[in-house]
């Protein structure tokens, strides 16, 4: 399956395979999971806590000082979106696979609470042959999941995985010996070795690194919390020991290489109005995880296309100014993530549509780069 993959991302378009793949697992989730896998029905007292919330109105942000038109239109959206956040203690054997981490409890009852947003679409179901062929094995006395879908996500592994770390400890849980479950893909990151290398906190755990085994486990302990809780950021970023110097007063535009999804197709118009405006182009993938850190930290400006990039602005200076870039709509959701972000920061914020591509699945989108970039960096200013 592995070389299938790779010859179809030589010869199709990356928004070709997305969208191909998302109408495959779906078909697969309304027909053959709902034969191999069945839900494992969750006890309401086996949760030590469950709610459900509203990310965006919880964060009591007003949108008073957004301009009007079809972006606060688009952001009024964002104030019925629910969650649910919860800690689940689970004391019947089960096994965490190690691809996805989906918790199993044979012979083939999935735990959906072992993942953040397991109900999803695009979320695959594990192998059930692999399951039932299973070898390597471990077996730990108790242990916490960290896995979940996006985990090795720049934002999610702060949010998601950070994020159910601090919320346990918030909960009043003993931390310091459970071991703590991640995937080797996580742990090889290298952000991830560099916020370990740069927190006591996080030193002190016990990881447990998943590769190609099961984990089975009698008493496993599952968590999400609410997406951008601001408590729990402020926890995050507290634990964390930087001593270089941030490289003060930059102005920062966030480029995305076009061999990724969701790029502006006339990027090299934009990118001239912003060396115009005296902004620095960066492509965050092509800076190490310190070097992010000392660049964002002297920020007082980012203009950004929406992608994991954006998350560096928690580093950033008092007052600092971001506009965010989104495709358009039709392309997918737009998520509230870097809004709370930069409000929770103290920070001004702004969002801008981009138009729909002529040419279909090339994943990019256009923008007036007058309206979106150069006339908003003078507002900015003022």
């Amino acid at each position: 399956m592995s070389y299938l993959r790779r010859i179809l991302k030589r010869l199709l378009p990356a928004a070709l395979l997305k969208d191909a793949f998302l109408i495959y697992n779906k078909t697969k989730i309304l027909t053959v999971d709902k034969i191999l896998f069945r839900e494992y029905k969750i006890k309401p007292d086996q949760f030590n806590m469950y709610r459900q919330g509203y990310p965006f109105r919880e964060s009591a942000i007003s949108l008073d000082d957004q301009p009007e038109g079809e972006s606060k239109k688009l952001m009024r959206t964002w104030f019925d979106w629910t969650q649910e956040e919860f800690v689940l203690c689970m004391r019947e054997k089960l096994w965490i696979e190690p691809e996805y981490g989906w918790a199993v409890v044979e012979p083939n009852r999935l735990v959906y609470y072992s993942l953040g947003v397991s109900r999803t679409w695009f979320q695959p179901k594990p192998s059930m042959t692999a399951f039932r062929k299973r070898s390597k094995i471990v077996e730990l006395p108790q242990l916490i999941s960290l896995r979940d879908t996006g985990e090795e996500n720049y934002f999610h592994f702060f949010n998601d995985v950070l994020g159910k770390i601090f919320l346990l400890k918030k909960e009043g849980m003993l931390l310091d010996r459970i071991p703590m479950v991640i995937s080797k893909k996580l742990w090889d990151k290298p952000y991830f070795q560099f916020y370990l290398n740069h927190s006591n906190f996080l030193k002190s755990l016990n990881w447990f690194v998943q590769s190609d085994e099961y984990i089975t486990s009698g008493n496993t302990v599952f968590c999400k919390p609410l997406t951008n809780r601001k408590d729990l950021w402020d926890s995050i970023l507290s634990s964390f020991d930087f001593k270089n110097e941030p490289v003060k007063g930059n102005r920062i535009f966030l480029t995305r290489s076009k061999s990724r999804l969701r790029f502006i197709e006339n990027m090299d118009e934009i990118e001239s109005i912003c060396r115009n405006q005296s902004l620095e182009i960066v492509d965050a993938d092509n800076l190490t995880p310190e070097q992010q850190v000392k660049l964002f930290s002297g920020a007082f400006m980012i203009v950004g296309v929406h992608g994991a990039g954006m998350t560096n602005m928690i580093f950033s200076r008092a007052g600092c100014k971001v506009l965010e870039i989104f495709p358009p709509p039709s392309q997918g959701y737009l998520p509230y993530h870097y809004i709370l972000l930069a409000k929770t920061r103290g920070f001004t914020y702004r969002m801008v549509v981009g138009i729909p591509s002529r040419k279909r699945f090339t994943g990019g989108f256009h923008l007036d780069g007058y309206a979106a970039v150069r006339r908003w960096i003078g507002e900015a200013e003022r």
